[in-house]
């Protein structure tokens, strides 16, 4: 069994936690042994029966900074020579301050390398705009669908980290408020002098930015809508295993990874994993989608062309490596280019041409888009109007290129732009 414990303990907690199940006959809780996946944030139990398991946190365990606050005192003193003494019981509490103290120093050198960053860290919350409330007013929470309660957490740190992983802080600055979990439609019902007031308030998703998308935003990788940090980190390695470029290859690799269709994980979401390299690999192209097969990766290395065989319905066979390990498989898919001017593929010029030759609307677009996002000039001209715009959307100034025969424009200062004649 496993038990998440990312955003609930902190590590110092989990480190001196303890699990227990309940003996129903003897009424007492008993120790089972489990192991820590860090990498995973996950506490792992042997679990041999069905009973009611429960993961006790330490609020006051032993520090191992403890003994050396009392290695300061002298040789023959009892707060030096025992752990339990009351001397080192009221060091113990600094010691304990150290650890934690050491153990987010390490968490922050650990987010300065993106392979060592926390995956686990919040991405995506919940956010709901609330009618105007005091911090004076009494404020409940419940949730629509089953009138649950929903707790109101004081701190920040109660936010982000607290066990049950559950609750909502209030911005009562900005009168917002913020959830982990996706509670749905909440009821708020609010007791203030003007009387109670309940009123029911809907979440948008809310992206809370972090190390990722400072990693993201040096390599020119933006997040997606929902992503989460373990696909986006993914996203962001992608810039130096499928690296771009106006190139075709480079093309396909930077279409890929803006829109995502580099693929790793089978329909049911699972990494494509090669566990035995002694038998040939078969990637099974159900979706009949074209699959680039320049960009065949085992272990984000690329293959030659004697490594594989693709068969008549778009199927994949990577040829048995017999390493004794296992390999992690990634793949581009459904990409395909065209030339713009290329007229031998019917279904593409029908899109972006009409049958007179004139552009379509899509083609319109298109050039619409790309002129706005990346222009390669400096302005455009309005023809049949007889002024142009160079400086913002109300027509509030005029931009215009002088010469030495211009006359003093001050007489034009108070002129209006009547746009309609």
């Amino acid at each position: 069994m496993k038990i998440k414990f990312a955003n609930r303990l902190t590590k110092a907690q989990v480190k001196h936690c303890k699990a227990c199940r309940y003996d129903e006959k003897r009424k007492e809780w008993d120790v089972v042994k489990h192991t820590i996946d860090q990498k995973e944030k996950t506490i792992n139990l042997s679990v041999q029966s069905i009973g009611v398991y429960c993961i006790f946190v330490n609020h006051y365990w032993y520090s191992s900074f403890t003994q050396r606050l009392a290695d300061e005192y002298p040789l023959w003193s009892k707060v030096r020579q025992d752990n339990e003494s009351t001397g080192q019981q009221f060091l113990n509490f600094f010691g304990i301050e150290l650890e934690e103290v050491q153990d987010y120093l390490d968490w922050i050198q650990e987010q300065k390398y993106i392979h060592t960053a926390d995956i686990h860290t919040l991405d995506w919350i919940q956010l709901y705009k609330i009618p105007q409330i005091k911090p004076s007013d009494n404020v409940r929470l419940f949730k629509k669908n089953n009138l649950i309660e929903v707790p109101i957490l004081e701190t920040l740190k109660e936010f982000f980290y607290n066990d049950k992983n559950q609750g909502a802080i209030i911005d009562y600055s900005e009168m917002k408020l913020y959830t982990v979990q996706k509670y749905g439609e909440i009821i708020i019902k609010t007791k203030h002098e003007q009387g109670d007031v309940e009123v029911v308030i809907t979440p948008i998703d809310y992206h809370i930015w972090n190390v990722f998308d400072e990693f993201g935003l040096l390599l020119g990788v933006q997040r997606m809508h929902l992503e989460r940090n373990a696909d986006f980190k993914e996203r962001i390695l992608d810039v130096f295993r499928y690296p771009a470029g106006s190139h075709d290859i480079g093309l396909t690799n930077g279409i890929a990874r803006e829109l995502n269709f580099i693929q790793r994980k089978d329909r049911s979401n699972k990494k494509l994993i090669w566990k035995d390299d002694s038998k040939d690999f078969f990637l099974k192209n159900k979706s009949g989608k074209y699959i680039d097969t320049r960009t065949l990766r085992v272990d984000n290395q690329p293959l030659t062309d004697k490594q594989f065989y693709v068969d008549e319905h778009l199927n994949v066979r990577i040829y048995a490596m017999k390493t004794g390990r296992s390999h992690e498989i990634s793949f581009i898919y459904g990409i395909k280019k065209y030339q713009l001017y290329d007229k031998n593929k019917e279904d593409v010029h029908k899109i972006l041409f009409q049958s007179d030759g004139q552009a379509t609307p899509t083609l319109l677009n298109w050039v619409e888009y790309i002129n706005t996002i990346a222009p390669v000039m400096w302005n455009h001209f309005k023809w049949d109007e007889g002024y142009w715009d160079t400086i913002d959307k109300k027509l509030t100034g005029l931009g215009y290129v002088p010469n030495m025969w211009d006359s003093n424009i001050d007489i034009w200062k108070d002129y209006q732009l009547d746009s309609n004649i």
